[in-house]
């Protein structure tokens, strides 16, 4: 019964695969790398190629090969013919012979593996099939062949994701001078690959997945670890090359080219598919870097002397405020200050820096001249510095009013009149409405509020320097700019 079987087998099993069949890729998107080929229309009630023996390709048969996709034919796990020119492939070189379709004379197909026997000569469909049949009844009535066709696909397959799991690290070597700063980055972005060299990309990636149809998805794990390994490499030419770790957002697209430099060498000489281009969406910083990166921001200003002994001024001056509105005595508060600053004229603001004291300018300007911010003496009547070229000061208007600039040009130090052209001081025209305005007219064209009739009747103005408080019905006890008391000397009706 057994031999029957076979013998009916074989010969039912070559019969079926004279048809000669119509072969297309399975699958091919823009995320596919790689496919196996399918019978077209294979389900159509008008076919009667329905029992073929599956994975046999009959001699004659048509393939299709799309535009930008590589098509191998494949006997036994050796590529057999490939092209790559889309249009119509004949198969003319398949161990499964048609009485369909002749080759051309003296053409010959090899046996199994060197040994000579068992070879097809192409010209003789009708003999050629029933050694075919022969050979199938020897395997118990199944062909011992199997040929299939697999597509490449030569387009750039985009849209592969990429993120680190993990901060990975980077040497800041700029950040702090002379020493190295660990700090910690991420990042996210795709990136996309071109198969260059489809015989490679077969032997190494296609036969090892076992799967039909290759995409994107199968490859997205696998390779991911090497993708973020070029990713740490390529930090770490960014850190050789004295990238500061906050720029590092503005060199992506240099980041990406280092990136692909790494994988090409290993993923095109080994895989046959390369990095066409690498997009990096985005880079954060880990909480200690971000907070490192905060504190250098607030301490660069100490770096510059300039910097440094303006804002010692400015902590002066606060200072001198505080203390005349100390509830314990302008004395005390004086004198409490004066020890800070004899303190900080003995430790210094930072090491190996000049102690600074309250002085802002050490040169003295000459009898009618301007000192420049460079420190060069000038004369009253020179507008620019002849060592640095910079503009002669123009003296900023007090919150008092006393120095104001009228309309025709002319700067008036006291009075609220010009001298020149009689002109009223225009700040005194201004006032503040309750809702936060500041007007000119007589209402607030914001929200209608009328202007206030007048000034209080009696305010505080320091009859030393001319300061006037915050709110001039209720002074403090001395003024902060020069430490004058507030008495009836001060009041002005």
């Amino acid at each position: 019964m057994g031999i029957i079987k076979a013998a009916a087998g074989a010969i039912g099993g070559t019969l079926a695969d004279q048809w000669l069949e119509v072969i297309e890729p399975a699958q091919m998107d823009n995320s596919t790398l790689a496919t196996y080929g399918i019978q077209v229309r294979r389900g159509d009630s008008r076919s009667s190629n329905r029992k073929g023996t599956e994975d046999v390709i009959s001699n004659g048969s048509i393939i299709h090969v799309p535009a930008n996709t590589y098509m191998l034919l494949v006997d036994g796990g050796k590529v057999i013919a490939a092209t790559d020119e889309e249009g119509y492939f004949q198969v003319d070189n398949s161990r499964s012979p048609s009485i369909f379709f002749k080759s051309d004379e003296e053409k010959y197909i090899v046996g199994y593996n060197n040994t000579g026997r068992n070879s097809i000569e192409r010209p003789g469909g009708i003999k050629n099939t029933l050694k075919d049949s022969w050979e199938r009844f020897k395997f118990g009535g199944v062909t011992p062949y199997k040929q299939k066709v697999i597509y490449i696909n030569k387009q750039e397959i985009t849209d592969i994701r990429f993120g680190t799991k993990n901060p990975v690290s980077y040497t800041d070597r700029v950040l702090v001078p002379g020493r190295i700063v660990p700090c910690k980055v991420t990042s996210f972005g795709t990136y996309s690959i071109k198969v260059v060299d489809p015989i490679l990309f077969y032997n190494e990636v296609c036969g090892k997945t076992g799967k039909a149809t290759l995409t994107t998805f199968h490859l997205a794990e696998q390779y991911l670890n090497e993708f973020l390994m070029a990713y740490t490499t390529a930090l770490s030419t960014l850190s050789m090359h004295n990238v500061l770790v906050s720029d590092i957002p503005s060199r992506t697209m240099e980041l990406g080219q280092y990136m692909a430099e790494v994988l090409d060498k290993e993923w095109l000489a080994k895989r046959g598919f390369c990095i066409q281009s690498v997009g990096i969406a985005g880079i954060s910083f880990d909480e200690k870097t971000d907070q490192l990166l905060e504190k250098y921001a607030n301490d660069s200003i100490l770096f510059d002397p300039n910097a440094r002994a303006a804002r010692m001024v400015g902590s002066i001056a606060s200072g001198l405020e505080t203390a005349g509105s100390n509830p314990g005595g302008a004395v005390l508060g004086f004198a409490g200050m004066s020890m800070g600053m004899n303190t900080a004229g003995f430790m210094g603001a930072m090491p190996n820096q000049q102690i600074l004291t309250p002085q802002v300018n050490i040169n003295t300007p000459a009898a009618g001249g301007w000192v420049c911010t460079c420190g060069n003496n000038m004369p009253t009547d020179a507008l620019f510095c002849s060592k640095c070229g910079n503009k002669k000061p123009v003296p900023e208007a007090k919150s008092s009013g006393e120095v104001w600039k009228c309309s025709c040009g002319k700067t008036v130090t006291d009075g609220n009149f010009c001298p020149n052209c009689g002109s009223k001081n225009p700040e005194l025209k201004k006032w503040t409405c309750t809702c936060g305005n500041v007007n000119e007219d007589n209402f607030c064209f914001k929200c209608g509020n009328k202007r206030p009739e007048s000034t209080p009747s009696s305010t505080y103005k320091c009859d030393k320097c001319g300061w006037i408080p915050e709110d001039p019905k209720k002074p403090p006890a001395f003024c902060p700019k020069c430490g004058d008391p507030f008495n009836d000397l001060d009041k002005k009706m």
